[in-house]
């Protein structure tokens, strides 16, 4: 019964540590864009997908916290499960110990950040829902993470902001290198619209002064 445990959760670190590594780069990597077309189109699994994407902070630690995890567990099992298969044997334990950093590395790095970047829309479409629960279950652990840093890490100084006068004037007066296409102009003056009546600038706000316009 041991050895089973100890096969289960070697193959589900493994699991583990390909989903994370494959959808940080998918997560990374797919189409805001596209996202949101398919969100305002009713996407179930779309409207996960951007949530992700809105937040990539809380997003990217918990893939991290995971990944890290896995391959402790990974670690610990592919050991414990070397020892067990070969207890009389060093050299078989030193190569088991190779061979199991050789399929982490591809198995659960190399190939699943390359089949996600290769697709990435269709790929992180498809692990949505699992993204749903191992964002459920890490929850708690990233609300920690951010706490601690947000005690250990000084506050960040205010940054000066772009008043409405100062992006008219870039508007109005062109030289020195400054060159704005009509698009650029006129994208500009819708987010100073939102500004104005103090809603917040989001890719749907804007799309929706721009639809009404």
């Amino acid at each position: 019964m041991s050895v089973v445990l100890l096969v289960f959760a070697f193959l589900f670190s493994l699991a583990a540590s390909a989903f994370c590594s494959g959808a940080e780069t998918g997560f990374l990597s797919v189409s805001r864009g596209r996202i949101l077309h398919l969100v305002r189109e009713g996407g179930v699994r779309a409207k996960i997908v951007y949530s992700a994407i809105s937040d990539m902070g809380r997003t990217t630690v918990a893939l991290l916290v995971g990944n890290n995890l896995a391959n402790v567990m990974y670690s610990s099992s592919s050991a414990a499960l070397s020892a067990v298969v070969f207890p009389d044997s060093q050299n078989l334990q030193a190569l088991w110990g190779v061979v199991a950093a050789t399929i982490v590395l591809f198995a659960g790095e190399f190939f699943p950040k390359l089949l996600c970047s290769a697709r990435p829309l269709r790929r992180i479409l498809r692990l949505a829902p699992v993204w749903k629960v191992f964002e459920r279950v890490f929850s708690p652990v990233v609300s920690v993470v951010f706490g601690v840093l947000n005690i250990v890490l000084p506050k960040r100084e205010a940054t000066a902001k772009v008043t409405p006068e100062a992006v008219l004037k870039i508007l109005e007066d062109r030289k020195d290198g400054v060159k704005l296409s009509d698009f650029e102009s006129a994208m500009i003056g819708r987010m100073m619209v939102l500004r104005s009546k103090r809603i917040e600038v989001t890719p749907e706000s804007l799309l929706s002064v721009l639809d009404e316009g």
